[in-house]
This record gives structure tokens, C-alpha cells and sequence, in this order.
């Protein structure tokens, strides 16, 4: 009996203390510990509720495994110089104002595959340059931002999925940063852009939100060829925003399905060309727009084309228009009839918003009609297009739908005929 009593306390003993150590010796902190500097760290797969700090320029993988996080700190810290983390998955479960999940910063760094649900900022970079974020999938509660830079600049974030949070990607003095093919939807703003200069927006797709993508108080951007799709989700809502935008070029994006198209004001200095405005309540609304050139676009299905006051000085030519009186009389592909919109209603609702309420009622039109705006005040494009690229995209498509269609009819047709002919026989 006092043997097995013995026994007993021998194996208590070891559990309280060597099984400390074991669990110790495997927990991911450790791991992380044990590995030299530029080494590669491959974390055991499971189910870990720790938070880790990596702070030297280590490779970490870890391919299955899993963090559970509940405290308002970040459950990943990375500091210091080239450090590259993939394949982890992150679950927090508690929400922290201006917390986050992974806070960075440092240089050099590397975050591929990562998978974060949390009400928190699910990424935080201060003070973070020259790195790579790709293929970083975020899915919040509309609490806090997705991913959220401040004084980082020379960064790359590509191929990142982001839904539900405040503002997909957030910027704020975070200079010479590119976001490529990054897709963010049911969120405030998909992509907000503040005090940051030389910022590049190419391929990212920004739908359902209540606007697609906000620039402001910004220079020398590159916003092209990007998909700003059906955010309308709030009165205010628009496809992109434009505020104190100098120096920059848009070109090539679809902005269709918005309740307004493209919102432009206080800006000068910008390229506008080769975008396709489709199927928005307003197309474009501008304010204190000057020295601008706008050409080669296609305005289409909108139910408003354009409005715009106190803008000048702006190169408007060669879009196309879709609700144009277009004439060509010398087959160089140009409208000899200048097309004029005139910003009547703009200026009325400006004054008394209410009016909002008669937008394209009869007796509003009739009114605009007879009361014209000054010449100086209309936008004016001389020589519309007469087709653009999109549009006979649109119509070759309609025109294969509608062949393929007499095709199906005629053939059916036959068969039914040779079916009566057989029965008559």
C-alpha cells in the first residue's frame, strides 16, 4: 500500500513539473525561440490559444495550424527586418478599439496565405516599409478596418479578400503603396486613401459597399483598370470618390451599378480616360474640377449622364455618350453635333435639397428647358464619339445572343415540321 502511495505522488510530481516543461517545449512560442536567425521555423499543425511574438528574420510555416485568441492584445506581433509567416489561420474573440490581431512593423516582411476572422483591425502596419501581403483573406464585423496602414509606405498587397469590416484597405500618410487584384465587398469603404501620395490601385475589385474606393487629399495615383460594381448600399453611396486629387491618372476602370458613378471634387490636374460609367443613377458629379482632361469614355445606361458646377479650364472630348444627338459627316468617327449637359438641377438641389424629390419629373425637365444655365456653366464635349470600344463589345454580344437564338427557333421549327409531316405519312 505504501508503495503504490509512493508511486502515486511520483507521477503527481512529474505531471505538475515536467509536464509544464513538455507543453513549453512545444508551444509556439518556443518553436519560434529555438530557431535560429534566418532560419525556417515549421510549426507543429493544432489548435493553439497563445499569443506569439516574432522579432528576427525567421521563416515561419505553418500549414494547419490555428491561433484562438482572446485577449484585447495582438495574438501576432512581428517587429524588426524580413520575417515571412504562411499558412496560419487566426480566430479572435474578443473586439478592442484600434486593436488588432497582427500588429507590424519593420521592414522586409513577408505575409502569405493568412486567414484572420476578428472584430478587431485584422492586420495593423505603423511604420512598416517594403513588404508583401498576398492572398490574406479577412472577414470582420463591420467594427474596425480590414487592413490599416499609417506611415508605411513601399508596400504590396495583392490577391487579398476582405468582407465585413469598416474600411477594407485604410491608408493615412502611407506613401508609394500598391494594392493589385484584391477584392473587398459589404464593407463601408473597399479601399480609403488619405494624405498618401504616389499610391497605385490596378485590377482590385470593390463591391456592395457603400463606396467602392474614397481618394482623398492625394497625388500623383494610379487607378486603373479596377471594378467598382453595384455600391449602393446607402444614400450617399458612390463608385469612386475623388477629394483633393492632383496629379493623377484614371483610366480603364468599370464603374457600374453605383448610385453615383464618380464623385469629383476640388481636384485638378487629372487624366479621366477609357472608363466605362454604366448603369448609375448619376454618372459623374463634379465640383471645382479644373485643368482635367476627360476623353475616350463611355458613358452608358445612366440614368443621369453628368452634372458639374464651378468647374473649368478641363479638356472634355471624344467620350462616348449614349443619349447623344450624334451627326458624322466626314467619317472621321466624330460627332459634328457637340453634346451639352447642363447642370440645372445640380445647382437647384445645391440650394434647396429638398427638391431632390422631383429628380427627372416632368414639370422639372420642362423647367430646366426653359431656364437654361449660362454657356460657361454646361459640360460641353464637342466632338462626342460616335461608338466606343465598350459598346461594340455590348453590341457583338447582343448580336451573337440574337443569331444564336434564330438558329435555336429555326431549327426547332424544322424539327416540328418534319415531326407533323412524319405523322401525316
Amino acid at each position: 500500500m505504501k508503495n503504490s502511495i509512493k508511486i502515486l505522488l511520483v507521477l503527481v510530481f512529474v505531471s505538475l513539473f515536467f509536464g509544464k516543461e513538455a507543453w513549453a517545449q512545444n508551444s509556439l512560442q518556443t518553436q519560434i525561440n529555438a530557431a535560429p536567425v534566418g532560419g525556417v521555423v515549421k510549426l507543429k499543425a493544432g489548435t493553439y490559444r497563445e499569443r506569439i511574438v516574432i522579432n528576427k528574420p525567421v521563416v515561419v510555416e505553418a500549414e494547419g495550424v490555428i491561433i484562438h485568441n482572446c485577449s484585447s492584445k495582438p495574438a501576432i506581433t512581428i517587429t524588426g527586418k524580413r520575417v515571412r509567416l504562411r499558412d496560419i489561420k487566426l480566430v479572435d474573440c474578443l473586439s478592442g478599439k484600434n486593436s488588432a490581431a497582427i500588429s507590424i512593423s519593420g521592414s522586409g516582411h513577408q505575409l502569405h496565405n493568412i486567414s484572420v476572422t476578428s472584430e478587431k483591425i485584422a492586420l495593423k502596419l505603423k511604420n512598416v516599409q517594403k513588404s508583401k501581403f498576398e492572398n490574406i483573406r479577412i472577414h470582420g464585423q463591420h467594427k474596425e478596418n480590414g487592413i490599416d496602414l499609417w506611415q508605411s509606405e513601399q508596400n504590396l498587397f495583392q490577391q487579398c479578400e476582405i468582407k465585413n469590416v469598416q474600411d477594407g484597405i485604410y491608408l493615412e500618410n502611407s506613401n508609394h503603396n500598391t494594392l493589385i487584384k484584391n477584392s473587398i465587398e459589404h464593407s463601408r469603404y473597399g479601399v480609403h486613401v488619405m494624405f498618401s501620395d504616389h499610391i497605385t490601385l490596378k485590377q482590385n475589385t470593390s463591391t456592395k459597399n457603400v463606396t467602392g474606393a474614397m481618394i482623398m487629399g492625394v497625388k500623383y495615383a494610379e487607378i486603373k483598370e479596377n471594378q467598382l460594381i453595384d455600391n449602393q448600399q446607402n444614400v450617399n453611396a458612390q463608385g469612386l470618390l475623388l477629394y483633393d486629387v492632383h496629379h493623377s491618372n484614371i483610366r480603364d476602370n468599370t464603374i457600374s451599378h453605383n448610385r453615383l458613378g464618380m464623385y469629383i471634387e476640388d481636384s485638378s490636374s487629372n487624366t479621366i480616360i477609357q472608363n466605362k460609367v454604366e448603369a448609375n443613377f448619376i454618372g459623374t458629379q463634379m465640383k471645382k474640377m479644373t485643368k482635367t482632361i476627360m476623353e475616350e469614355n463611355a458613358f452608358i445606361a445612366n440614368v443621369n449622364v453628368i452634372q458639374a458646377t464651378s468647374s473649368r479650364e478641363n479638356q472634355i472630348q471624344h467620350n462616348y455618350w449614349d443619349g447623344a444627338l450624334t451627326l458624322d459627316t466626314d467619317g472621321n468617327h466624330k460627332s459634328n453635333i457637340a453634346f451639352k449637359a447642363d447642370p440645372y438641377f445640380l445647382t437647384l438641389t445645391s440650394e434647396t435639397p429638398p427638391y431632390q424629390l422631383f429628380f427627372q419629373h416632368p414639370g422639372l425637365v420642362l423647367l430646366q428647358k426653359m431656364l437654361k444655365s449660362p454657356d460657361e456653366m454646361l459640360v460641353t464635349d464637342q466632338e462626342p464619339l460616335m461608338t466606343s470600344d465598350w459598346q461594340k463589345n455590348v453590341q457583338v454580344k447582343s448580336e451573337k445572343r440574337s443569331v444564336l437564338l434564330l438558329s435555336l427557333l429555326l431549327i426547332t421549327g424544322s424539327l416540328f415540321l418534319l415531326y407533323i409531316g412524319r405523322k401525316k405519312i
